[in-house]
């Protein structure tokens, strides 16, 4: 039995009054990650971003590393459609009159001191040491930060306390990476894939492996540059290879304590120079800052100059206003971000993870856009390709704690929409059909060949979309969006459900015939649980959506909800994933059964104590063998399903309860989060938003539904947590704290501050 939490169901208390309340600040920096000497050898880079464009971060803080613009796609024939690698821009080089800091090694010999910080509650990195040249010692600190208040702007600030007197030099550049050496997987077969993996003995290729090999960036080409040596500006204009163009341009800021200064500038057919030299003094300080504005296609600055100067020239007013002004803004933008939050008492080191997966979640989004979250972020990962990830991974984390950005997430859906109808046509079927790898730029598919059976068959992205669009009404009660944006989108996969099921007149039933599961090892099934559960759910919001419309909803929808088989118990009593004419018996899959699927809360699925607690039992049987190579997508679902069925031990296991270096996925030392713990295919953003989805409505218990936001489960707590607090999460116009505590008699209760509209 469901009920919504409003005065009249549950009790409206004043957290201060919560016993369970922590009465002291936790140890450690919750906000706060940090890499030391130690990570010299095992360096995860972090990244980065304001949701449209970003940078990656380096040992040193002043090497130039990869960047990217939200969109901004390479499409190369015979290759897939990948993020284009635009120029590098963050790099500032030091000659200390020996070496450049940026050309030698990193040890704990040359580079002492050493520590670089993340600091998530203002969006900084922050980078200090003492760098020991072959003849001079120089204190070096970096503070890097790209707008989270003026989305084109960015900073990186270098400050030098020589500890010699003498000339120094310093470069300032903006520089386009090499082109990649690229392999033609927009024609290579899953089979050729392989075989030349094993040709080149490619262990990085092998089907199961790690697959840097083909995650590489795309190509920008660079069709101008320009530099100004009185202003000390600097500019680069690009095209993606069959993509949109982007501009660069970077304004730096000199001491005026550094002596015979003079500069200069230079150009390559790759980059764009400006050097500067000078004379310092021993132990005095020494502060260069470069300012960069960053446009494209699509996403222009306003100016009167042509595109590169634009930009150069926004760069300007930003060392005009200074970097104190432009620094402060971002992080009171980032700090307000963080009022609204998850916290939680007893584990620090959670807490950090918590805020980790959040800062990533935020990074990769913006309010007001129609900008997806690719799977892995700002990163050449899954090719930054779109999957269902966007939709019922990433977007419920966000959608309670900022729904702007949730909204900007599926608004791409709704862009794409055409796309969808035409792929649907193509294939033979009605309404829609979204691609399973979307380009994020443009909507189509672009699964790579040798993903072909994910592309035709792997149809519950179709659901998956649908959901999203539906739960976003239901949290905002926005009938003019429902009916202008999301109706159409929610209706038209109805429409490709009813024209993809086939009617079993035998056995009286619809079905989904030849489809593949999300446990992706099973290519060829028929009935796969999860997919017919999500093809249902859809439905039912499209009839849902259309009464709230006052629109007619087609009967062809309800005949095939209430008609689609659900696959969930064998005469024989046992649970299985899908027709039970298909044997569940592969050894090497990487997530074991797609039952933990159904515990997705956007899903809402509806079962008794005894059928929830039978497919828990069916997920653990499954995934006890293959629980140390396992896809995280899996566990932190299976930690939801074994808090709906009110086991919070499983819960603390799987979704890797213990936070910080000792969980396997999370890769040091910015707990970046991989696929397995044995791949490199990390940033990936829908462990992070399963992750925090853990929270929000696993352990809380938490739905989203027609007639509210719905206390569906008993609340829940591991034992090694002492409360879980919701913070000022949005729901309908109002705010509202959720406390899940424990009592002293070891009972867990769920408490409330402030109203929710359920109306």
């Amino acid at each position: 039995m469901t009920r919504a939490l409003a005065a009249g169901s549950l009790s409206i208390l004043l957290l201060q009054g919560v016993s369970a309340a922590p009465t002291r600040e936790p140890a450690i920096d919750t906000f706060a990650l940090t890499a030391t000497h130690r990570n010299f050898d095992n360096y995860y880079p972090t990244y980065l971003a304001n949701g449209y464009w970003s940078m990656a971060s380096s040992l040193l803080g002043t090497a130039a590393t990869p960047a990217q613009m939200i969109g901004v796609m390479d499409y190369t024939a015979n290759d897939v459609s990948r993020p284009a690698a635009i120029p590098s821009w963050n790099e500032i080089d030091y000659s200390d009159g020996a070496e450049w800091l940026n050309a030698g090694p990193v040890s704990t010999q040359s580079h002492t001191g050493y520590t670089q910080t993340l600091d998530m509650r203002g969006g900084l990195l922050r980078t200090r040491y003492r760098w020991r040249s072959a003849a001079h010692v120089t204190d070096v600190s970096v503070t890097s930060f790209v707008s989270q208040n003026a989305p084109h702007l960015a900073a990186v600030s270098l400050k030098l306390i020589p500890r010699f007197s003498g000339p120094i030099r310093l470069r300032f550049t903006l520089r386009s990476p090499p082109a990649p050496q690229r392999l033609p997987l927009a024609e290579m077969s899953a089979e050729q894939f392989n075989a030349a993996a094993a040709a080149n003995n490619n262990p990085d290729l092998a089907a199961g492996g790690n697959r840097n090999a083909i995650w590489y960036s795309g190509e920008t080409a660079i069709t101008r540059m320009g530099s100004d040596v009185t202003a000390n500006t600097l500019w680069i204009e690009g095209k993606a290879l069959g993509g949109r163009t982007l501009e660069l341009g970077a304004a730096v800021a000199l001491p005026k304590e550094l002596e015979a200064r003079r500069t200069t500038a230079s150009q390559s057919g790759n980059a764009v120079v400006l050097e500067v030299s000078g004379r310092v003094r021993r132990g005095h300080f020494y502060r260069f800052t470069k300012y960069i504005a960053a446009s494209a296609e699509g996403w222009e600055l306003g100016g009167d100059h042509g595109a590169g100067a634009r930009n150069a020239a926004a760069a300007v007013r930003a060392r005009g206003d200074g970097l104190a002004s432009l620094q402060a803004a971002h992080e009171a933008a980032w700090r307000t971000l963080w009022r609204r939050d998850i916290l939680v008492g007893g584990n620090p080191e959670l807490q950090r993870t918590i805020h980790s997966d959040l800062f990533y979640l935020l990074e990769n989004s913006a309010p007001d856009t129609s900008w997806p979250a690719s799977a892995c972020g700002f990163s050449s990962n899954y090719f930054g390709h779109v999957f269902w990830d966007n939709d019922l991974w990433v977007y419920p984390a966000l959608l309670l704690l900022h729904p702007q950005r949730a909204r900007s997430l599926i608004a791409f859906r709704q862009r794409t929409l055409p796309q969808a109808l035409a792929r649907a046509t193509s294939h033979g079927f009605a309404g829609a059909m979204y691609p399973w790898e979307a380009d994020p730029g443009n909507g189509d598919d672009v699964t790579p060949r040798f993903a072909v059976e994910n592309a035709d068959r792997e149809i519950h992205v179709n659901g998956a979309v649908a959901l999203a669009q539906w739960q976003y009404y239901l949290a905002s009660g926005d009938r003019t969006w429902l009916r202008d944006r999301a109706f159409p989108v929610i209706k038209a996969v109805a429409d490709f459900w009813v024209s993809r099921a086939t009617h079993n007149s035998a056995a009286q039933r619809f079905e989904l015939l030849d489809v593949t599961s999300p446990e992706e090892d099973y290519t060829h099934v028929n009935n796969e649980i999860y997919t017919n559960v999500v093809a249902q759910r859809s439905l039912k919001a499209a009839i849902a959506a259309a009464t709230v419309l006052g629109v007619s909803p087609d009967i062809r929808w309800h005949d095939l909800a209430s008609g689609l088989y659900l696959p969930t118990v064998g005469v024989d009593g046992n649970y299985f994933d899908f027709d039970p004419t298909t044997a569940h018996d592969k050894t090497t899959s990487w997530m074991a059964t797609s039952v933990p699927m159904l515990s997705i809360p956007a899903l809402d699925f509806d079962s008794d104590p005894d059928t929830r607690q039978g497919l828990l039992r069916h997920s653990l049987d499954a995934i006890t063998p293959i629980r140390g190579r396992a896809n995280q997508m899996v566990l932190v679902m299976l930690a939801i399903q074994a808090a709906d069925a009110g086991d919070a031990r499983y819960f603390s296991d799987f979704i890797g309860g213990r936070g910080g270096a000792s969980d396997p996925f999370l890769k040091q030392p910015f707990n970046v989060r991989s696929e397995t713990p044995q791949n490199d295919s990390i940033y990936l953003l829908a462990s992070s938003g399963g992750f925090i989805q853990g929270f929000l409505f696993g352990l809380s218990g938490l739905r989203i539904e027609e007639q509210g936001l719905v206390a569906r489960f008993p609340a829940s707590l591991p034992q090694r947590l002492t409360y879980l607090k919701l913070r000022h999460i949005a729901f309908r116009g109002r705010t509202v704290d959720v406390m899940i505590s424990r009592q002293p008699s070891g009972r867990v209760v769920r408490k409330v501050t402030g109203r929710i509209d359920n109306g």
